[in-house]
């Protein structure tokens, strides 16, 4: 894999293609995607994938929850595999069970970024582990 970053939707959706086909490729135990916030304060939005389980792994505010919730009617063959919410932790860890291929994936992980953490059109992506 010879690029880490991207910033327009298209690069972006490819970008992830790439990570993830370098990642089974690699064998390794997951792939990490993640964009940095505006503010000091807000956690850094990240999503994992596992090919071995072909799981995507992410947390969320209840908010986010729900936006990406709503995201499930649109991606068929993607479903809520297991939710964690520890009472000592604000939020939910959410664990989604993926049976569509790597550019629905892609598509999928795009839209996550976009409506579920509300990044801007021209955010940018970094791969930060393959």
């Amino acid at each position: 894999m010879g690029r880490f970053d991207a910033d327009t939707e298209t690069d972006r959706v490819e970008l992830v293609v790439d990570a993830i086909r370098a990642h089974r490729e690699r064998n390794s135990r997951f792939t990490t995607l993640q964009t940095p916030t505006d503010a000091d304060d807000d956690p850094e939005p990240w999503i994992q994938f596992d090919a071995r389980e072909s799981l995507l792994n992410l947390d969320c505010t209840d908010e986010e929850l729900h936006r990406l919730e709503g995201l499930f009617d649109e991606f068929g063959g993607m479903t809520i595999h297991e939710r964690t919410a520890p009472a000592d932790v604000d939020g939910t860890n959410v664990r989604i069970r993926t049976r569509v291929d790597d550019e629905r994936i892609a598509q999928f992980v795009e839209q996550c970024f976009r409506r579920v953490y509300e990044r801007p059109v021209d955010y940018r992506l970094w791969v930060t582990a393959v």
